[in-house]
C-alpha cells in the first residue's frame, strides 16, 4: 500500500487516466497487427510473437506505407544531413545581431543532435506517430553532458492536456533491472524488495523491478530559488513493487514531448492515417488469401477422376497417363472448379491497396522519388504545393507537438554551455528584472516546411518583379522596399548558413569605407562617421516573461 496521501493521489491519477487511454488500447493492437506487426507484444490467444506476426500477413500493404511516411517524416522534415531548423528571436526588433546569435545557436544545435542519439530515436518515434497516431520522445543528458534522447513506445504512457490543448501531465510506467535501479536511484533509495534484489548477485541482472515516473506542473514553488524541489515541473519516480517514492526532483522544462499524427476531438491521443482506412485494410489481408489460393489452382488445378483411376493420373510435367476408352468419351480425368476471375480479384485489389496508400500520403513521396516523368519546375512546383497542402495538418501539429522539445534542447545546450554568449540585443528581463534569454521560435527548413513557406517567397518574387517593371515609370517606387531587408529575408528562407551573411554592422562598415575611398579619389571632404551600433538598450519585459532561460 502507499506510505502517503501524496502516494495514493498519484495511483488515483495514473489509474484515471489509464482509464481514459483504455479505449485506444485495443484499435493500437489491431493496427500493430496490420501496420506494425514487429511491435506487437504476446498474443495469448494466436500465441503470435512478435517474430511470428509478419508470416501472417497476406498483404504489406499499410506496413511498407508506414515505413515510407515514416522515412519521409525524417528525410523531408527532420533530415540529419541538413540543417532543418533554425531558432529566431522571439521579438521581431532585436534586431539582425540577435537574429544571427539565434541563428548560430542553431547551427551548433544540429551538430549537437547529430552527435547523440537523437535521429534512432526519432525513427522510432515517427513509427509510432505514423502507424498508431501517437509518438512520444524523451529528452535529457547523459553524465558526460551530451544530449540523450529516448523512444518512449505508444500505450507504456498517459498524459492529459491543460486548458490550453498543450501536454502537461505524463505518466509512463517502465522496468529495470536491479543493477540498473542501483545505478539509478542508489541502493539507499529503493525499497525492501529492490534491495534484496540488489545483494543477491544472482538476480542483480534477471529480474524486473517496475518504476512510475510522473510530470506534471508544479502546484506550489518559490520561484526565486532554482533547487530541484523548486522546479515548474514536478519529478517523481516511484517503485511499484515496494509501493514507495524513490525519487523526487523537477525540471526547468517538460522533458517528454507526444506527437500526434492528427487530433482526435478532445482525446490527448492521435489518429492514425490507417484508422481512416482500416476496413480497406482488412479487405485486401482477405483479398488477398483469394487470389493466393486462385494462382494455386491455376498452377496446380483440381482434377476430377473417376474412382477406377486413383493413383493412375501423373500429373508431373510431361507425365502420360493412360486411360480407357470409356474414360475418354466420358471426359475424365479433367479439370474442376478451375474458373475463378485472378482478374477481378486483382483489380479490387488493387483499389484497397491505392486507397491504403493515399491515407499514407505515399503519392506525395512518390513525386519527389520518381524519375519516370519529364515535367517542367512548373509542373513539380504545381504538384508539389497540391500534395504537400493535403499533408499540412499533420504537418501543423507536428509543429505545435514538436515546440516543448525544441525549447527543451534549446536549454539544454544553454547550460551545458555549448552556446557562444549571447549579444545585449537577445537579453531580456526575467520575473525578478534579471537579465535572461527569451525561449525563441522554431522555423523548420525541412523541404516539406519550405514547399509550404514558397508561397512568402514567391510572393516576394511577383512583387519585386512587378517593381522591376514599374521602376521606369516612377523611380521613387523603390522607396517602398526595404532591399536590405528583403534581401536577408530572402536568404533566410531560401536557409542559407549564417556565416554567409555579413553582420548588418560589417555590411554599414564595408559601405562607410568605400565612400571614403571614393570621396578620397574625387578630392570631397570624407563624410562623417557613423556609429555601427547605438547605444544597448534597456532591458525590456519578454513577451512571454514565463518562457525565458535565466544566464548561468
Amino acid at each position: 500500500m502507499p506510505n502517503s496521501t501524496q502516494e495514493q493521489n498519484l495511483l488515483s491519477s495514473y489509474n484515471a487516466l489509464r482509464a481514459v487511454r483504455s479505449p485506444w488500447e485495443g484499435w493500437w493492437e489491431r493496427l500493430r497487427r496490420y501496420v506494425l506487426p514487429d511491435r506487437r507484444l504476446y498474443d495469448e490467444l494466436t500465441g503470435d510473437t512478435p517474430g511470428d506476426a509478419p508470416q501472417r500477413l497476406c498483404d504489406t500493404t499499410a506496413v511498407e506505407a508506414c515505413q515510407k511516411l515514416a522515412s519521409a517524416h525524417m528525410s523531408y522534415i527532420t533530415p540529419g544531413n541538413e540543417l532543418w531548423f533554425k531558432w529566431t528571436s522571439p521579438d521581431p526588433a532585436a534586431g539582425d545581431e540577435a537574429q544571427s546569435w539565434y541563428n548560430r545557436c542553431s547551427e551548433i544545435a544540429n551538430r549537437e543532435l547529430a552527435l547523440s542519439n537523437f535521429y534512432t530515436a526519432l525513427h522510432e518515434c515517427f513509427l509510432d506517430r505514423v502507424g498508431l497516431g501517437t509518438g512520444s520522445l524523451y529528452c535529457g543528458s547523459t553524465r558526460s553532458g551530451r544530449l540523450l534522447f529516448r523512444h518512449i513506445p505508444c500505450g507504456q504512457f498517459v498524459c492529459a492536456e491543460n486548458d490550453e490543448g498543450t501536454i502537461d501531465t505524463y505518466m509512463r510506467e517502465f522496468s529495470f533491472s536491479p543493477h540498473q535501479a542501483q545505478s539509478r536511484f542508489g541502493i539507499s533509495a529503493l525499497g525492501p524488495r529492490a534491495r534484496a534484489l540488489c545483494e543477491r548477485a544472482a538476480d542483480h541482472h534477471g529480474s524486473t523491478l517496475r518504476f512510475l515516473h510522473i510530470v506534471r506542473p508544479r502546484e506550489q514553488r518559490n520561484r526565486s530559488r532554482s533547487t530541484a524541489r523548486d522546479m515548474a515541473w514536478q519529478s517523481i519516480y516511484y517503485s511499484m513493487d515496494d509501493c514507495c517514492t524513490v525519487e523526487e526532483s523537477g525540471y526547468r522544462e517538460m522533458p517528454y514531448m507526444v506527437t500526434r499524427f492528427l487530433k482526435w476531438g478532445e482525446s490527448p491521443y492521435g489518429l492514425a492515417p490507417a484508422r481512416l482506412v482500416y476496413p480497406d485494410i482488412e479487405r485486401a489481408q482477405f483479398l488477398n488469401r483469394i487470389l493466393d489460393m486462385l494462382g494455386e489452382v491455376a498452377a496446380f488445378p483440381r482434377i476430377l477422376e473417376l474412382a477406377n483411376q486413383v493413383g493412375e493420373v501423373d500429373l508431373r510435367a510431361g507425365g502420360r497417363t493412360l486411360i480407357s476408352p470409356e474414360s475418354a468419351s466420358l471426359g475424365f480425368p479433367r479439370e474442376w472448379a478451375t474458373q475463378g476471375r485472378y482478374d477481378v480479384g486483382m483489380d479490387r485489389l488493387r483499389q484497397k491497396q491505392e486507397s491504403i496508400n493515399r491515407a499514407f500520403f505515399i503519392p506525395m513521396i512518390e513525386l519527389w522519388s520518381e524519375r519516370k516523368l519529364q515535367m517542367t519546375a512548373a509542373e513539380v512546383y504545381a504538384r508539389e504545393n497540391e500534395r504537400v497542402m493535403l499533408f499540412s495538418p499533420s504537418f501543423t501539429l507536428f509543429t505545435c507537438d514538436f515546440q516543448p522539445l525544441m525549447e527543451r534542447v534549446f536549454a539544454q545546450l544553454f547550460r551545458l554551455g555549448r552556446f557562444p554568449k549571447p549579444p545585449n540585443s537577445a537579453l531580456v528581463a526575467d520575473r525578478r528584472g534579471e537579465a535572461a534569454i527569451a525561449e525563441p521560435h522554431v522555423v523548420y527548413q525541412g523541404r516539406i516546411a519550405m514547399i509550404m513557406r514558397r508561397l512568402q517567397a514567391e510572393g516576394m518574387e511577383r512583387t519585386l518583379t512587378r517593381l522591376q517593371s514599374m521602376v521606369g515609370l516612377e523611380p521613387t517606387l523603390t522607396d517602398h522596399i526595404d532591399l536590405d531587408t528583403t534581401f536577408r529575408l530572402a536568404a533566410r528562407l531560401d536557409g542559407v548558413p549564417e556565416q554567409m551573411l555579413r553582420p548588418e554592422n560589417a555590411v554599414r562598415r564595408l559601405r562607410r569605407e568605400r565612400e571614403q575611398a571614393l570621396a578620397t579619389a574625387a578630392g570631397q571632404p570624407e563624410p562623417p562617421p557613423a556609429a555601427d551600433a547605438g547605444p544597448v538598450p534597456a532591458l525590456q519585459p519578454p513577451i512571454q516573461p514565463q518562457s525565458s532561460i535565466p544566464m548561468p
